[in-house]
């Protein structure tokens, strides 16, 4: 993202030895990045490794998802949060499955099986590891925005709901969400109807995703006031970034995902297009209908 400005202005300024050099360096430094994106937002978040003691079930419902879905099994982390997320981190090697306990108070114990296999469908499809460093990084730049009203705070320009530092960070959000948002549509692989309809041909039961889907959407809807990273928006099974006034107007760039009926739509679809995939299988086999 970064190597070819550094590596160019090396080379216009030191000519050929320091652009190879330069140009090392950044690769060196994207790879550990790279490898390293899942351990910085774990600790983003303040996750903490779940108790096997307190969440016996967590744990034997993962290791049966598991064997299902033929997938390396995810270490798995609570972070506090009043609103219901769960998001999946990790590197081609290994995967963390990140969940508030907000999730596991407002889901029935079959759907919260639902949301976490729809979780191993995403790990099952190979893109975790792109996935998460275009959020560390599109993390890191959608953070000016906050880093500047902190500083409007400090520097005297009044409190969090005051007009100066409000208008200060709705400036630099205009700058930085931009390239944020541009970073998270090319980069990232928001997969979200596909692994609601992958996890539906494995766990087959459409209504429990239905139904687990709509409690989500209704919780944050109705009950979210935190702030979450925009650039994280292609992690999250649900969308809790919320344009909550003029203010935050720039936010509406990450609505990346299909809405709730859209998805509803897609999911209610399944059961007719395999109904008539058996039909033209019957057909080809001679077998009336």
């Amino acid at each position: 993202m970064i190597t070819l400005p550094v590596v160019s202005v090396s080379f216009y300024i030191g000519g050929l030895v320091p652009g190879i050099l330069s140009f090392a360096i950044v690769l060196i430094l994207s790879r550990v990045i790279y490898l390293s994106s899942s351990r910085f937002i774990l600790k983003w978040y303040g996750c903490h490794d779940v108790p096997s003691g307190e969440f016996a079930e967590v744990y034997g419902m993962l290791d049966n998802l598991c064997s299902i879905f033929s997938v390396n099994k995810p270490e798995i982390h609570l972070f506090e949060s009043a609103v219901p997320v769960i998001f999946t981190v990790g590197s081609k090697k290994s995967s963390h499955i990140v969940f508030s306990r907000r999730l596991l108070d407002i889901l029935e114990d079959d759907e919260l099986e639902m949301i976490f296999a729809r979780e191993m469908a995403r790990i099952k499809e190979g893109n975790v590891a792109l996935n998460t460093f275009v959020a560390f990084i599109a993390g890191i730049i959608a953070s000016f925005s906050t880093i500047a009203l902190w500083m409007a705070m400090l520097g005297g320009f009044g409190q969090e709901e005051d007009p100066a530092p409000k208008f200060i960070r709705f400036v630099v959000m205009g700058i930085v969400m931009l390239p944020c948002s541009l970073i998270v549509y090319a980069g990232a692989s928001d997969s979200t109807s596909k692994a609601d309809i992958e996890v539906l041909k494995v766990m087959k039961n459409k209504d429990i995703l239905s139904s687990a889907l709509k409690r989500l959407h209704n919780d944050i809807l109705l009950n979210s006031m935190e702030y979450f990273n925009p650039g994280h928006v292609h992690l999250y099974v649900m969308n809790p970034v919320k344009v909550n006034s003029f203010f935050d107007i720039h936010l509406s760039l990450f609505n990346m995902k299909p809405d709730l009926s859209a998805r509803l739509k897609a999911i209610d679809k399944i059961d007719n297009d395999v109904y008539q995939e058996k039909i033209i299988r019957k057909r080809l086999d001679g077998v009336e209908v």
